[in-house]
């Protein structure tokens, strides 16, 4: 008997010391990533996961009475693999040549087998999906953001140290801590039905010329379209209009962009936004940005994505659509950079899924409201529906106010928007962040530091 309870004894003990050890390594993995040590705080949670080998979703519970039931860290869950993992891309940063590509290959790894485990969610798969395009590997990339049945949309990850103030983002870029903006600036929308409206907004500005102190670069320009109308089931999107308007005033007064390089389309057809797009292209130079910005329908057919107008009356008639490339030649073969974000529902049919074209050319960056078989969702503000990835976009772009916007850490930034979204607000359907998550920016010929 007395050998039996010592046996049973040094077995507690044991197990207690191993989760002393794994506790140890997390906690200072942790410490490490809060004072931005990423190296060593890879290290730390790969020390961690050595001994504690599987991520959970669930509350740990710690050893003690069992009237006194207590689980660590207050029922956080244990993501040691993929903490290790995230601080290995931000490792990447400061790396360059062989050494960061065999990192980011580790990375992707160790991610791909935490998605093999069921043991990965949202964060793991954004990730990997970033890792996937620092290495240029667009066939990977690609699978992974059109097939999000791959994680478990339920599973909770240790956000501690993913949040919207560690992706890295540049001291010179955060905004200014005096006199920030209280609220987004009040619209006033075109009357309902005012359809094939193109806008360029004239050289005497409501808005000023260096609004919110961000100064103009001559050389941005943006293409804006917003589709309330669609001849289309379900396809009609109330806030369309109203968050083309947000995002044209919101990349004036915080992002640089002059009221003359912005083309807005309401309630567009083919034709119009095609026109609206060559007269733009026709106006920049061989170094201009160019911001594209969509709400409305979109569809891919046989691998091709495609932008419905208003007038498009069947899903498969490509001639009353825009084609998502023609869009981008516009703009690339003038030498332009293009950055593109798209809010659209992205269903699945004939086993397709609108954005998953990869350009094959140019230096282009596109994002999507809502991961593949999503659908976006919007939220009431001062009883006028806003769109969740516009409130999040507008959101990001007051926090940046710069004329200089980091696309990765932009991205990042509306996604922890829409994640943090006050839970009182009233939403519609698709709307939540467990609902509704983007995707991170997928780049072709641009570097991870681009900016718009």
């Amino acid at each position: 008997m007395l050998r039996a309870l010592s046996l049973a004894l040094a077995t507690v003990l044991a197990a207690s010391a191993s989760a002393q050890a794994w506790q140890k390594a997390y906690d200072e993995g942790l410490q490490n990533a809060r004072r931005g040590a990423w190296k060593q705080a890879r290290e730390s949670f790969l020390a961690a996961a050595k001994d504690r080998p599987n991520d959970s979703s669930k509350p740990t519970p710690l050893f003690g009475p069992i009237t006194e039931r207590r689980t660590w860290r207050d029922g956080a869950p244990y993501s040691a693999n993929l903490l290790a993992a995230y601080s290995g891309m931000r490792v990447t940063t400061d790396l360059t040549g062989d050494e960061r590509t065999a990192l980011l290959k580790q990375v992707t790894t160790e991610l791909e087998a935490l998605i093999q485990k069921k043991q990965a969610g949202q964060l793991a798969l954004l990730t990997l999906v970033e890792a996937y395009n620092r290495l240029g590997d667009t066939q990977s990339r690609a699978r992974l953001q059109n097939t999000p049945a791959l994680i478990d949309q339920s599973w909770r990850e240790d956000l501690e140290i993913v949040s919207p103030e560690t992706p890295g983002l540049p001291v010179q870029t955060r905004p200014p801590t005096t006199n920030p903006p209280t609220s987004t600036p009040t619209t006033t929308p075109p009357p309902a039905g005012n359809q094939n409206t193109v806008y360029t907004n004239p050289t005497t500005h409501d808005v000023p010329p260096i609004a919110g102190g961000v100064p103009i670069l001559p050389n941005k320009y943006a293409l804006i379209i917003g589709n309330r109308e669609s001849r289309l089931p379900g396809g009609n999107l109330e806030y369309a209009e109203d968050d083309a308007i947000r995002i044209r005033e919101s990349l004036q007064n915080y992002a640089g962009y002059a009221p003359e390089n912005v083309q807005t389309v309401l309630n567009g057809t083919a034709e119009s936004i095609r026109s609206a797009a060559t007269a733009l292209a026709n106006r920049i130079g061989e170094d201009a940005v160019v911001m594209i910005y969509f709400t409305g329908v979109g569809t891919n057919l046989g691998g091709k994505d495609y932008l419905a107008g208003v007038d498009t009356a069947l899903a498969t008639d490509v001639e009353s659509m825009v084609a998502k490339e023609e869009l981008y030649r516009a703009f690339f073969v003038k030498g332009a950079t293009v950055f593109a974000f798209f809010q659209a529902n992205r269903p699945m049919v004939n086993n397709r899924v609108f954005g998953e074209e990869i350009p094959a050319t140019g230096s282009i960056c596109q994002m999507q409201a809502t991961l593949a078989e999503g659908t976006v969702g919007f939220a009431y503000q001062n009883s006028r529906p806003v769109g969740l990835f516009t409130d999040a976009f507008v959101r990001a772009l007051e926090k940046f106010r710069t004329n200089q916007v980091p696309i990765s850490e932009f991205g990042w930034e509306v996604f922890y928007s829409i994640r943090r979204r006050a839970t009182g607000s009233s939403t519609g359907t698709g709307s939540g962040s467990s609902l509704q998550t983007p995707t991170v920016p997928s780049r072709t010929g641009m570097a991870a530091d681009a900016r718009f």
